[in-house]
């Protein structure tokens, strides 16, 4: 492509424009250079190659001459050449001819000269011709610039050498104009091919410069009119502007999304500060990753964003850690149960705190979220419940109390007049009856609900169980039931007063519901650490349906037969509550062939 005015016009100013956008000259430079420099390099090894052989192949035309004329000499040698055979054969030719005797003296010459002759039998060529093999030697005379050629041959049955030289004068003389033709022709083919490193240079160089700039303002909103006019576009390979265009379209796709996800952002952060609960996430170094406002402001104040402060930097309660340790750590999602937190101004507030893993694409973990749901209005709420039953259960005592004595007094005094209303007095003594067992589990179940820890200690789960047996003896005789005892485990790690509680309302049921004459089995046993506590009885099943709400207050699966055999209806839900306070849980399994038996879990901490 020939360098017109317009395309160094053009040149000119698209070179001025990329000098002002760092435009990669030194990428340009350096492969204009490495081009133009193995373009020289070629032409030189070329022109070195071709001056080798040219010469080489002159010299072995000489040779061939030369090994011509000495057979031509061997079919025509006398027995007894003259001196004057040299001069003769070598008449009206450029060769010389030397005929050496057998035993190295010289015998003639065509050109004598005294100070060539002095030493010919030490010359190399004739050494090898007295050997029997064909010698030569390339003679370079510096006195008489000159060079000449030298062949030597044994000839004749009696051993005499020929000599011959060819000068290399045309060698000279030609390889000199060979010189002076390749160094013109090298010149010119250097121009040419330095001129040819520099158009693939700029076809090459200047569209990769040009898509570099596009890639550096990629996500960028600076003005790209050099870029997008084209220039040189004529003169780019197809390739260049296929990767061209599609960076072009890669540069479009990502503004937009790089719009879309900076409105996902502008939308998520809204999302998370109107949320009500607060929110944390952390990396697995315990680095908080984000949070929203509502976090900010109950935990850390407006200056936690400016704070190097990792997760046991703002938190101190072990259940948190643990939270978000099995959760970076195992990749468990896991939830605690409320806890109590300080805050600024002495106030306590109470949170439930939830905490999931957030891995990548490949399963790795890379942190863990919490969400604290603030609980405190509902764990006030039921505070307000637990006291106002409390307090009501309390006041409601003293006139029962009051009630029952009266009662019991009046019974006693008509039993001794063998007055008729001693009925009447019996139903209103039931009654009292119920409503103080029904004010007692209100109380036991308000207690329990407002402890926060459990009094742990090695009960022995054989005294125990035979404590409540006696307690429970006259119900269980005037049944006629048989209770079996089965102590796997011999000791249960928990409040003692609770367990009590536990057997005896599982007990009490079971002989309410089982029919007389029926059997009931209490066992302790072993799963794992865990201690399991299962009292069996052989009454009616109860129906799956009834399972899931079975421990809810006041919960009656008959609620008439419920009433005749006198039960409060909170005693599963006492039950309940001891083993969640333990944190263990309790279920029911009943079957109609087998039975239904109530499991406590008790774990060991």
């Amino acid at each position: 492509m020939a360098l017109d005015t317009g395309f160094a016009t053009r040149f000119s100013r698209l070179a001025n424009r990329a000098l002002s956008r760092g435009f990669p000259w030194k990428v340009f430079y350096r492969f204009l250079f490495v081009q133009a420099l193995l373009a020289v390099l070629g032409l030189v090894l070329v022109g070195g190659a071709s001056r080798y052989y040219f010469k080489r192949q002159f010299i072995r035309q000489v040779r061939s001459q030369l090994q011509d004329t000495l057979r031509h000499l061997a079919l025509e040698f006398p027995d007894s050449p003259g001196r004057e055979w040299c001069g003769r054969r070598a008449l009206g030719t450029e060769l010389r001819l030397w005929l050496v005797r057998p035993d190295g003296t010289l015998h003639c010459d065509s050109r004598p000269d005294p100070e060539d002759n002095a030493s010919l039998d030490s010359y190399p060529e004739i050494q090898q011709a007295k050997l029997g093999k064909l010698g030569q030697a390339i003679r370079n005379d510096l006195a008489r610039d000159e060079s000449t050629f030298v062949l030597a041959e044994t000839i004749g049955s009696r051993g005499w050498i020929v000599r011959v030289a060819a000068p290399l004068t045309r060698l000279s003389e030609t390889m000199a104009m060979f010189d002076t033709t390749l160094a013109v022709v090298m010149l010119l083919m250097s121009g040419v091919l330095v001129g040819l490193a520099f158009w693939s240079a700029r076809r090459l160089v200047f569209p990769l410069g040009r898509l570099l700039l596009k890639t550096q303002n990629l996500l960028s909103s600076a003005p790209t009119e050099l870029l997008d006019k084209g220039e040189f576009t004529e003169e780019t390979f197809d390739e260049w502007l296929e990767l061209e265009s599609n960076i072009d379209n890669m540069r479009k796709d990502l503004m937009a999304k790089t719009q879309s996800l900076t409105m996902e952002q502008v939308e998520l952060d809204t999302i998370m500060g109107s949320i009500s609960d607060a929110i944390l996430a952390v990396d697995p170094e315990g680095n908080p990753l984000f949070f929203n406002s509502r976090f900010e402001i109950l935990f850390g104040g407006v200056g936690l964003r400016l704070r190097n402060v990792k997760l046991w930097g703002i938190f101190r309660d072990p259940e948190i850690l643990e939270a978000f340790t099995a959760a970076l750590r195992e990749g468990k999602t896991g939830a605690t149960k409320t806890i109590p937190l300080d805050q600024k101004g002495g106030l306590r507030n109470y949170f439930s705190l939830s905490v999931s893993p957030l891995r990548r694409q490949d399963g790795t973990i890379y942190g863990a979220v919490g969400i604290f749901h603030d609980v405190t209005q509902l764990k006030s709420a039921e505070q307000m419940r637990i006291d106002f039953v409390a307090n009501v259960s309390h006041e409601l005592r003293t006139p029962l109390t009051s009630i029952k004595g009266y009662v019991d007094t009046l019974i006693e005094d008509v039993k001794a007049k063998r007055n008729v209303e001693s009925e009447f007095l019996s139903i209103i003594s039931r009654n009292s009856d119920r409503l103080m067992n029904l004010m007692n589990d209100l109380l036991d179940l308000s207690s329990i609900e407002s402890d926060d820890l459990v009094f742990r200690d090695t009960v022995g789960t054989v005294d125990l169980t035979e404590k409540v047996i006696k307690q429970l003896k006259a119900n269980i005789e005037r049944k006629k039931q048989k209770v079996a005892l089965e102590y796997a485990a011999e000791t249960v790690l928990a409040d003692p007063q609770r367990v009590e509680q536990v057997l005896i309302n599982l007990l009490d049921n079971a002989i309410k519901y089982t029919p007389e004459g029926g059997n009931i089995r209490v066992t302790w046993a072993n799963d794992g650490n865990d201690v399991l506590l299962k009292v069996w009885n052989d009454g009616p099943p109860i129906p799956l349906e009834h399972h899931p709400r079975l421990f809810e207050r006041f919960y009656r699966i008959d609620k008439a037969r419920s009433r005749e055999q006198g039960g409060t209806g909170l005693g599963l839900a006492i039950v309940k509550h001891i083993l969640q306070k333990h944190e263990g849980t309790v279920w029911v399994e009943s079957q109609a062939a087998e039975g239904t038996v109530f499991i406590c879990r008790f774990p060991t901490p």
